[in-house]
């Protein structure tokens, strides 16, 4: 009898925690983007953080700990790594705008939304400003005036300009909410990222194979997603040294302006789906080509097809499908990261390119150490450790 009421007792419990699970998910789920993308600020920031932590500190710090050293460290790495980086990313994607919206035929969307800041407005709007631009004053009466605003079409313009500032404004609070999110997440994982770990595994791992499951899933997600820095970085530099090569050998009418700059600006551009750097270089392109045209050397134009051949061969197609999939990943399978980062942003999204290659890690380490335990029973590993997690404070 006392059985039966404890398990109805458990059923109940556990109903109830699947029930909150499934609402924090639908809570969640609204923020998945900005989610994926604090895992990735996490684990490329990471390295950093732990390099912080083995820095030697002076003797009189040394006599005792240093209070709230690992706020500090996560702050420090913040600071001087994420905020620059998010800044670069955010001014290539302000680039990326225009350029997508002209490939998805938004110039009627930019008009509409130019309409509400005063473009484009109506006739008889248009007849009364200039009026009141040629005299310089108010010739028409209060009782004229409220005429005109009661009229359909200002009622109408009026309505778009209070629209426009409203979306405006709802706009860049979500960015900023979203920001904040991703800012603040990254901090508390840096922070107490393997407390949370071993607390979930000290109440939930009696076997050891989600400590195993765990280790194996972090250390190729440090690796992968680490991973987008260091080809960004080896991009950007490859991009610096052919700009530079191509400016000796190209006549100066052509040369590519601030090229160290160009070239960094090319490796952040590799972060972004899709178009990727060819936001920057191809602009590149039709710069150096107008160029030509405007000092009259149309032979030069040769130079610039040799600018656009040697970049899209060493710059973008080379680190993207031979460097990326080796320097993101040790245990994944070189052909199935390369499909995960092709087909994540077609599946998920602009988010994708993180979110393909998470869910890639999670199912095959699956199958690698925790699908054999659900067969067997056994388990390969019983380190109670976490190298991912718990590190050294």
């Amino acid at each position: 009898m006392d059985l039966d009421r404890d398990l109805r007792r458990r059923v109940a419990l556990g109903l109830l925690g699947v029930g909150l699970l499934t609402l924090v998910a639908l809570v969640l789920r609204g923020f998945l983007p900005t989610i994926v993308f604090t895992v990735f600020l996490y684990y490329a920031s990471r390295p950093i953080y732990r390099g912080l932590g083995r820095l030697p500190l002076p003797a009189s710090l040394r006599r005792r700990s240093l209070p709230y050293r690992r706020q500090l460290q996560a702050v420090t790495t913040i600071v001087l790594f994420l905020l620059p980086f998010l800044l670069l990313l955010t001014y290539t994607l302000v680039l990326l705008i225009p350029e997508i919206q002209q490939v998805l035929g938004g110039e009627d969307q930019i008009a509409a939304y130019l309409s509400a800041f005063g473009i484009g407005q109506s006739e008889t709007l248009s007849q009364a400003v200039a009026e009141l631009r040629a005299t310089g004053v108010f010739p028409i009466t209060p009782e004229e005036i409220m005429a005109l605003l009661s009229e359909a079409d200002v009622q109408a313009w009026i309505q778009e300009i209070g629209s426009g500032i409203v979306e405006s404004v709802g706009l860049v609070l979500t960015l900023a909410l979203h920001g904040f999110i991703m800012l603040a997440g990254t901090y508390y994982l840096l922070t107490d990222g393997s407390r949370l770990a071993g607390w979930v595994l000290g109440r939930f791992d009696e076997t050891g194979v989600l400590e195993a499951y765990g280790r194996a899933v972090d250390n190729e997600l440090s690796s992968i997603l680490f991973g987008n820095i260091l080809n960004a970085l080896v991009t950007g530099i490859i991009a610096i040294v052919v700009y530079a090569a191509y400016n000796v050998v190209a006549p100066s009418s052509v040369h590519v302006p601030f090229a160290p700059l160009a070239g960094a600006l090319t490796g952040v551009g590799s972060l972004i789906p899709v178009v990727g750097m060819k936001i920057v270089y191809l602009p590149i392109g039709v710069l150096l080509a107008a160029l030509a045209l405007t000092v009259g050397q149309p032979g030069a134009l040769a130079f610039v097809g040799l600018f656009l051949v040697i970049t899209f061969v060493l710059v973008d197609t080379i680190p993207d499908f031979l460097i990326r999939p080796y320097v993101s990943g040790d245990r994944t399978h070189v052909g199935l990261l390369m499909f995960a980062y092709i087909l994540g942003p077609i599946a998920f999204g602009y988010y994708g390119i993180f979110l393909g290659p998470i869910i890639l890690v999670f199912a095959t380490q699956f199958l690698k150490v925790v699908a054999p335990y659900v067969v067997t029973g056994e388990v390969s590993t019983r380190q109670r450790r976490l190298d991912g997690f718990n590190e050294k404070r």
